[in-house]
């Protein structure tokens, strides 16, 4: 009979340790996120791919215009070719891009125009958020100039609950910048595939 109290204490403390395990093992990565406090590297990147798209539909409508009133050459069919081929392959980046909601997170869209740099006060973000193919960052404050005002390299990149793997997060500061800014980034990717492109 003495040796129930004793099963029943070694599990009791077995559970304890279990449960600290738990906590101190996973606690790093419960953070919440609100519409105001998170830049997603997904967003920044769709950004500037969509900024790319407006910029080729302007060259591909000044060529058709070209060819239509009959004063293209060899250059300009080619041209209009290259164009539609490299408008083609950003609309075809676009759709490899991994969203929030595609790995179960139901938070709010950051407030317009965030995170356009246009009039967002990129002070306020306390978190930045990147898919699971990107090793390290590095996210640059430029003024109208192109002078580096502020950003670094991030590097401590860790798993974001409930994403199942796929997106992970790191802490975020950036100072608060009056003047008009834009936003460089280099994607250092896991696979060797490494990205670089300015938002405005």
């Amino acid at each position: 009979m003495k040796k129930k109290p004793i099963i029943i204490i070694a599990f009791a403390a077995l559970l304890i340790a279990s449960c600290i395990k738990d906590y101190t093992g996973h606690g790093g990565d419960k953070i919440e996120l609100t519409q105001d406090n998170y830049l997603y590297e997904g967003d920044l990147y769709r950004i500037y791919l969509d900024q790319e798209i407006a910029k080729l539909d302007v060259t591909i409508a000044a060529l058709n215009d070209i060819i239509d009133n009959n004063q293209a050459d060899q250059t300009t069919l080619e041209d209009l070719k290259t164009a539609e081929q490299a408008k083609e392959n950003l609309v075809s980046e676009i759709a490899t891009l991994i969203s929030l909601e595609q790995v179960g997170l139901r938070i709010p869209r950051p407030r317009p125009p965030c995170p356009q740099p246009v009039s967002c006060d990129y002070s306020l973000f306390e978190y930045l958020l990147a898919p699971n193919t990107v090793e390290k960052m590095e996210i640059l404050i430029l003024n109208a100039n192109g002078k580096t005002i502020g950003g670094g390299v991030i590097d401590d990149l860790s798993p974001l609950s409930g994403t199942g793997g796929m997106i992970q997060f790191s802490k975020l500061k950036f100072d608060s910048y009056k003047e008009p800014i834009t936003i460089s980034v280099k994607v250092f990717g896991v696979n060797g595939k490494d990205i670089n492109y300015i938002v405005e």
